[in-house]
């Protein structure tokens, strides 16, 4: 849920986070900082899907490293 509300404040058109990059440095075109994003917009939107895809994948770590400390 992070990851996604994370791409909704990067990704058009509610873009919180790119009016603040453009008001930080106005000599970057709104354009240019929405062409930034795309990369990072989908690598999220893969990332998403693979985690549907394949939920154990989020469980794992937590499940493998409190698994050992109760066996201790």
């Amino acid at each position: 849920m992070s990851v996604v509300m994370e791409m909704g404040l990067i990704h058009p058109p509610v873009g919180l986070n790119i009016f603040v990059i453009n008001k930080i440095a106005p000599d970057i075109k709104l354009g240019d900082i929405v062409w930034g994003t795309l990369p990072f917009v989908f690598l999220m939107m893969v990332a998403v899907v693979i985690l549907c895809a394949v939920p154990e994948i989020a469980t794992w770590a937590p499940d493998h490293f409190m698994g050992k400390a109760l066996r201790r």
